[in-house]
């Protein structure tokens, strides 16, 4: 039993179903990779794999995965109240400040060493974005000296370390939560990409709005709605789209919806029932595509 409860102090990083590697053959998303410095994820014939022996369960690619597909624990981070304390053992990303920030971070704390280049660069973007986005700037505080506590103090500072080490006790199962890194779930009213989408390209074929996770696309009453604030650039639109007619373009602003038009008709070819942003259009995009000489799918 004490083994077994040892063991769940620790969870190896897990790739869940929501990888866009899983759910499309076409994803070309590589961020993960990108995110870790030790190399540790490969793709094995477009399945991505992880080299538990290279892993130091950093959380950097937990962190950075646009669709918070990946369980784990970002267990290099330390906190002391509403402080993020400075460590030159890794630099947090733009999305990680921003999510700290909604989550109570109010500053960095540092003690005789100033942050580093890398810091500086990180934390000046993450507050232009805080600025857009109407919240207050993350500071830099210092701690150089360790302040005397009162007797009551004391007791409380013992209570809360209790409670923290109990909280660092217990199995990691027990922490994590669903969606904890997708930066749509604390900013509500704003979106960070514009999904662009080409008419003169697009056939309706319907392909991405199936294969988008985050249901940036909708159909409703011959409308096309396009909700920017879901997207979080994960690209699985635009990797399946076999007419690359999809564009995600950085926009920070107040949530919008594009709005488009489009005609139901039905082919004159195979009789099906199809759409299409373009009123003189007569075949749907099957038979358009279809070798005349094939037989009908239909």
């Amino acid at each position: 039993m004490i083994l077994n409860w040892l063991e769940s102090l620790h969870a190896d990083v897990k790739i869940t179903e929501k990888c866009s590697r899983q759910r499309n053959y076409r994803s070309t998303c590589t961020v993960c990779a990108q995110a870790c410095k030790l190399e540790a994820i490969s793709f094995i014939e477009r399945t991505l794999v992880i080299d538990s022996q290279r892993c130091n369960s950093c959380g950097d690619c937990i962190i950075a995965c646009p669709l918070s597909a990946m369980k784990g624990l970002a267990v290099t981070r330390e906190f002391v109240h509403t402080s993020l304390i400075y460590s030159e053992a890794y630099t947090p990303t733009e999305k990680e400040l921003l999510i700290y920030k909604k989550r109570g971070l109010n500053a960095i704390q540092i003690t005789d060493i100033p942050l580093n280049e890398q810091w500086v660069l990180a934390l000046n973007e993450t507050n232009r974005i805080l600025k857009l986005l109407g919240e207050k700037p993350i500071e830099v505080v210092q701690n150089s000296k360790e302040e005397k506590l009162s007797r009551r103090a004391l007791f409380s500072s013992l209570q809360k370390e209790g409670e923290q080490l109990a909280r660092s006790m217990a199995p990691v199962s027990w922490k994590m939560e669903e969606d904890e890194w997708n930066l749509t779930k604390y900013y509500q009213d704003f979106q960070f990409y514009f999904v662009e989408m080409d008419q003169h390209k697009c056939t309706l074929c319907q392909a991405c709005f199936s294969f988008c996770p985050q249901k940036v696309f909708r159909l409703e009453d011959s409308v096309l709605q396009i909700h920017h604030v879901k997207c979080v650039n994960c690209t699985a639109c635009t990797d399946i789209c076999p007419e690359e007619a999809i564009r995600i373009r950085p926009e920070i602003k107040g949530k919008s919806v594009t709005v488009e038009s489009f005609f139901t008709k039905k082919c004159r070819d195979c009789g099906q029932i199809f759409s299409s942003f373009k009123k003189g259009k007569e075949k749907c995009h099957i038979c358009v595509n279809r070798d005349p000489e094939w037989l009908s799918p239909y």
